[in-house]
């Protein structure tokens, strides 16, 4: 073979060898593309398309509720705004309207995450992993503990004394699961009525048809406060199970808008103002409601946050 030739070949497979790369980098360029479509956020697109968000919330002070003028207020609603008032920025929608849809019942609150027919849950809502396969959620913005609430002229303080005993538990809520893995665990052999709501959890252990009501303790207490005679109530010292880290429940497996709410919680939690919007619900008359908690934000508050919050991942 002479060098001609030789030098022919060398170049006709050089240029098999540029179209063949040329091809793969055209076709891994375009599986790109896909995915990337694949990606884009629906939520984000509904929004920007609709002008509106769509958020869930249900009647559980201090966190969210109706106030008599008709407004939707509460802890996690104030931050929930701050939110939108980002989102808005971000998007570049100076008209969009927030829409509240009412979650009555806690059964109803996984309807809405399945059908998409919310874009925020701004409620009382845990971090659980039970709820991973219909929804997302946020970095906590607080914590509490399941406690039980007994009338005190039964002189049960805790909660070995409930063994064999009828108990009331709001029905798919995170106080549920964790009143079962105790009954479990301890083998209390108690027996469970669910109910709808958290009021309705307390008001049969008021009318003694249970021993004790199962409720996070900051909406315990404010249910306790509200009483006429909650002198005749008391909470159990020790918390049941693991201390439950509140969050917004966001869409599904919808990593861009859970990334635009991780971004403004984060920033808001780094800020001054967030001991100063949670003290307005918990360590002052609660607005409309007139009732204080008395739970100043405190730096042990701050160091749990931080310690199981997204923020180091998210950005502050």
């Amino acid at each position: 073979m002479n060098i001609d030739n030789k030098v022919l070949l060398d170049k006709n497979s050089s240029t098999k060898i540029f179209n063949w790369l040329n091809m793969c980098v055209f076709l891994v360029s375009g599986l790109f593309v896909s995915v990337a479509q694949a990606q884009l956020s629906k939520t984000i697109e509904s929004i920007t398309k609709t002008h509106q968000i769509n958020i869930a919330y249900r009647d559980a002070p201090p966190f969210s509720y109706v106030a008599s003028d008709g407004k939707v207020v509460g802890y996690v609603i104030d931050l929930c705004n701050v939110i939108v008032s980002d989102i808005s920025k971000h998007l570049n929608i100076p008209d969009l309207k927030v829409n509240y849809i009412e979650n009555k019942y806690l059964p109803e609150r996984d309807e809405l995450l399945r059908e998409k027919k919310v874009d925020m849950i701004c409620s009382v809502n845990a971090n659980v992993i039970e709820w991973k396969t219909i929804a997302d959620y946020s970095s906590p913005y607080t914590y509490s503990y399941t406690r039980f609430a007994t009338l005190k002229n039964k002189k049960i303080s805790s909660i070995d004394q409930l063994a064999g005993h009828t108990v009331s538990v709001t029905s798919g809520s995170v106080d549920a699961l964790a009143l079962n893995q105790t009954n479990r665990e301890l083998n209390l052999n108690l027996f469970v009525i669910t109910t709808p709501t958290m009021e309705k959890a307390f008001e049969l252990m008021r009318s003694g048809k249970t021993s004790a009501a199962f409720i996070n303790d900051i909406s315990l207490k404010e249910i306790i406060e509200a009483q006429s005679d909650k002198n005749l109530f008391s909470i159990s010292d020790k918390g049941v199970g693991k201390p439950q880290f509140f969050v917004i429940l966001l869409p599904h497996d919808d990593k861009e808008f859970k990334s635009l709410v991780n971004q403004s919680l984060c920033k808001i939690r780094k800020s001054p103002d967030f001991g100063k919007i949670h003290d307005v619900w918990f360590n002052k008359p609660i607005p409309y409601l007139k009732l204080n908690l008395q739970t100043p934000y405190s730096k042990e508050m701050d160091k749990v946050l931080t310690q199981f919050d997204d923020c180091l991942r998210t950005g502050r």
